[in-house]
């Protein structure tokens, strides 16, 4: 199954906007997260939310082919 990866306001840390990863069936968003990390290595130290359909991601949620999910810079304050 194709998922696609969207990175907004982490352009610091990631040199395209936008990518596919082709997960096996019942991947979960933590294989996901794996995977990117594995391919955008400092993203491991960056503050990272991510967003599947409009709800925040969970480890566990059971991704769909063709699924896209953003991943966004956290905001920071102080």
């Amino acid at each position: 199954m194709k998922v696609r990866a969207k990175y907004l306001q982490l352009s610091r840390a990631v040199e395209v906007k936008e990518e596919e990863f082709v997960m096996g069936k019942g991947s979960r968003f933590s294989d996901l997260r794996a995977a990117v990390i594995k391919k955008h290595p400092s993203l491991a130290y960056v503050g990272m939310l991510a967003v599947i359909d409009g709800q925040p991601a969970n480890p566990d949620t059971e991704l769909r082919d063709e699924e896209e999910v953003d991943f966004l810079s956290s905001p920071a304050g102080g």
